[in-house]
């Protein structure tokens, strides 16, 4: 398992998070959004629940009362469960998205024309930055 660092370093990256005065990680709304979805969808994604049942199977593992191929393959069978009823209700949190985020093409200034439809791109500042053409996307 990756350090607390590493985790730290990894949700500053994927914008789940910003650091702000104090050393302190506030929750950006992207972070925010998926952690709602994640709890609307199946919330034993977000709460300690699973992995503190895990670490205790393989401490059981540890002191012999618990067999590692059993533990191995109960752990799997729960995640392949919990993977398979994630994507059956993926539109949770396409919804959650939807009414969280603006449309690509309400949001960026006009920059320049488009040397196919002659009409303004959207300079949309990204991440990562960009050009939007809502009438060829």
């Amino acid at each position: 398992d990756a350090s607390i660092a590493t985790h730290i370093e990894n949700v500053l990256k994927r914008n789940y998070v910003e650091l702000i005065p104090g050393r302190k990680l506030k929750p950006s709304r992207l972070g925010l959004v998926l952690a709602q979805g994640y709890h609307l969808i199946d919330n034993s994604l977000v709460l300690p629940q699973v992995r503190s049942d895990i670490e205790g199977q393989c401490n059981k593992i540890a002191k012999g009362i618990a067999d590692k191929d059993d533990v191995v393959k109960k752990a799997i069978d729960l995640f392949s469960a919990k993977f398979n009823y994630f994507v059956e209700n993926i539109n949770k949190m396409d919804v959650l998205f939807g009414s969280s985020f603006a449309q690509l093409e309400d949001v960026g200034k006009p920059f320049t024309r488009c040397g196919f439809t002659r009409r303004y791109l959207q300079f949309i500042t990204g991440p990562p930055p960009r050009l939007y053409n809502k009438t060829t996307e």
